[in-house]
């Protein structure tokens, strides 16, 4: 199972993502969506690193940002949706 942390902070925003899904197709949907937002910090400003079974993504909030990630959770949301035994979306507002 991947579990996914979303931190909406004070100061910015940050993605936490550990395990492996259970299926190929909800391994490859959190990593397309996870890697995008990574383009995305690479392209702007934000720091991320990947690694097998595990990333970290955090943004500063700025114009966009909140766009951005909020774009990403509700991906990451449907494929919890789709498949609740492999993925689960932890959602933490800390503003």
């Amino acid at each position: 199972m991947t579990r996914v942390t979303a931190r909406y902070g004070r100061d910015g925003y940050g993605i936490v993502s550990v395990g492996h899904a259970g299926t190929p197709e909800s391994c490859t949907a959190v990593s397309a969506i996870l890697w995008a937002l990574a383009g995305w910090c690479q392209n702007n400003v934000g720091s991320f690193r990947m690694g097998r079974g595990a990333a970290r993504i955090t943004m500063p909030r700025i114009a966009g940002a909140d766009a951005v990630m909020d774009l990403a959770v509700i991906g990451l949301m449907q494929v919890q949706k789709a498949a609740p035994d492999d993925v689960r979306v932890e959602i933490v507002n800390e503003t």
